[in-house]
């Protein structure tokens, strides 16, 4: 199928439309990688940077809990070996709050920071792959995130809590020549 592919259906159409008018049509800021590509080096557009050093006592404390709970509780072997994640290991990790990480703590997440949530991602890509793209596919592509930024007070109300206790969410791009291009 080639990339120019006309489209013909109404509801291609109507999906078209609908992907048009949530493309950014103004930019306040320019991107700053593009600037830094065409040489222009904007700090204005990345500062204030965040200490990454600083570490809040909710942090730490979630940190230290998953890292046991990892220590403990997870056989990244197993989990290889069998293609699943143990019921118990997905419960776990709701029970910590792990799901809901990115989501404000007024809809019953965590609240973290990308820094923070950063760190966390680490750890759990040290120890097991799997484990972080579950955790992070249903916070950065899944539900959560488009919702927090886009979603209608009534629908991070409805939403966000369920999220956050761990009913999990994915993203799939499944109409066959839109690209890569979800928005």
């Amino acid at each position: 199928m080639s990339a120019s592919r006309t489209i013909h259906t109404e509801s291609e159409r109507e999906s078209l439309r609908v992907a048009e008018a949530a493309r950014q049509a103004e930019w306040k800021e320019p991107s700053f990688l593009k600037e830094i590509f065409l040489g222009n080096l904007q700090m204005h557009l990345i500062r204030p940077i965040p200490d990454a050093t600083k570490e809040r006592p909710e942090f730490t404390a979630f940190f230290e809990r998953l890292r046991a709970f990892l220590r403990d509780r997870v056989n990244p072997g197993e989990i290889d070996a069998t293609g699943e994640y143990p019921n118990e290991v997905v419960d776990g990790l709701k029970r910590l709050g792990a799901f809901g990480m990115k989501i404000p703590a007024e809809y019953g997440g965590l609240g973290f920071s990308q820094v923070e949530y950063g760190r966390v991602m680490e750890l759990l890509g040290s120890y097991d792959g799997n484990l972080s793209a579950l955790i992070s596919a249903h916070q950065s592509i899944g539900v959560p995130q488009p919702i927090k930024l886009f979603g209608t007070a009534e629908q991070k109300a409805r939403i966000l809590p369920r999220c956050a206790a761990g009913a999990i969410s994915a993203f799939a791009l499944t109409e066959t020549g839109v690209g890569s291009d979800p928005a």
